[in-house]
């Protein structure tokens, strides 16, 4: 038996409250998992987390708990960006040091609550990629976070979030004379990617020492930090293709694909790389003089097993837009709104390997979730209500329309 004088030194702290039980009901909640779409749903959240969601005939809602009904209202998962630059200041990391900077992070340069993360709420977006620039051909170690949040311990979902690698483009205007050849390009890409893995490789056997500028290559090395490529032409799609999944077996993918990138769409899909297509949604195929629609020639080989989502490049074009990007996929040809609108959620999130955290309304992820005057892929439909984790983060009525 614990003396009462102990007791009284150190008195026994009791465990906290558990938050209390909250939910939602909407005219339709599409889930981005199975089923897709439930008619007059009800989601349940505890906390940050996810309980439970389906009708309400087919949940378990102890008396007492209040439902907020959101009438005509649909409900969706918060919009996922895989290609984003605006959760931070990039203009205070200087990414343009090397051809290669594996050793800059943008977890240095997060600004919670900016103006720009707040738009992105607005558009219903609650997770993002915020990556360096594309001026060199590996800007850094980007970082996933979420869009509301006061700190950066806050928002941050995974650090480092991704390796940004550009294979070329912008970078061919690197240096002080303003061209590098592709060949000089790709043989230097590979050549940091080679001596990043071989030493992550060593240091895990104990063989080698920290290297704080290889770091970021212990994620690399066994897939749990995936390799976002700024690359879009069919040459350079190809080159990101072959080099880094088939040659290196890096979980890589395609962040732009625009232009005629998607001739490689067959290659793509047999070597299992995502395509985070945008933010340019059409190209004219002079071989042809017609117009095609980007993310429709991907979408050809989704049955094949490609993965297939868009991206805003923000601020490009504006991160509340991303829906619209999924949208204008849609309208050139990629004739499947639900898998458009999965997309931006659970696909965009695959890519980024956080699908177990967000991307999808299923007990377990986080209460991410958006409510919609309507269909979220449609034109005429805006967002009234976004809550991160939990907590409303954006309210229409009470925050004003920001765009």
């Amino acid at each position: 038996m614990i003396p009462a004088a102990f007791l009284v030194l150190f008195p026994v702290q009791a465990p906290p409250a558990e938050p209390p039980l909250q939910a939602v009901r909407a005219a339709k909640i599409f889930t981005s998992g199975e089923p897709r779409v439930i008619d007059n749903g009800v989601l349940l959240w505890r906390g940050d987390r996810i309980v439970a969601v389906g009708r309400p005939d087919q949940l378990e809602i102890p008396e007492g708990v209040e439902i907020l009904d959101l009438g005509d209202l649909w409900l969706a998962p918060g919009l996922v960006e895989p290609h984003g630059h605006v959760a931070g200041s990039l203009r205070d990391l200087n990414d343009m040091v090397y051809l290669t900077n594996p050793e800059l992070r943008t977890e240095e340069v997060l600004e919670p609550n900016n103006p720009n993360v707040k738009d992105g709420l607005a558009g219903g977006v609650t997770s993002a990629l915020l990556i360096p620039g594309s001026g060199t051909n590996m800007g850094g170690f980007g970082m996933v976070v979420k869009m509301a949040g006061d700190t950066v311990e806050d928002i941050v979902m995974r650090s480092p979030g991704t390796l940004k690698v550009a294979q070329a483009g912008n970078p061919e205007r690197w240096g002080w004379d303003g061209y590098r050849s592709r060949m000089l390009m790709n043989w230097n890409t590979r050549h940091t990617l080679e001596r990043g893995l071989e030493w992550a490789r060593a240091y895990k056997q104990g063989r080698a020492p920290m290297d704080f500028e290889l770091s970021g290559f212990l994620g690399v090395e066994d897939g749990s930090v995936p390799v976002s490529v700024h690359t879009q032409i069919y040459q350079v799609v190809l080159q990101t293709i072959t080099m880094q999944k088939r040659d290196l077996g890096l979980n890589t993918f395609i962040d732009h694909g625009t232009f005629d990138g998607y001739k490689t769409a067959p290659l793509a899909a047999a070597y299992d790389v995502p395509v985070m297509n945008g933010p340019r949604q059409f190209w004219f195929d002079r071989s042809n003089a017609s117009i095609q629609g980007c993310a429709a020639n991907w979408w050809r080989e989704v049955p094949d097993g490609l993965l297939l989502g868009f991206n805003t490049d923000a601020p490009v074009v504006p991160q509340e837009e991303l829906s619209f990007q999924a949208a204008m996929g849609v309208r050139l040809g990629m004739d499947d709104p639900a898998a458009a609108l999965e997309g931006v959620t659970v696909n965009a999130a695959k890519a980024l390997n956080v699908d177990d955290r967000c991307g999808r309304l299923a007990p377990g992820l986080d209460a991410d979730f958006v409510a919609w005057t309507g269909f979220p892929l449609d034109p005429r439909s805006s967002v009234v209500r976004t809550w991160v984790r939990g907590r409303l983060a954006y309210d229409a009525e009470r925050d004003g329309r920001r765009f």
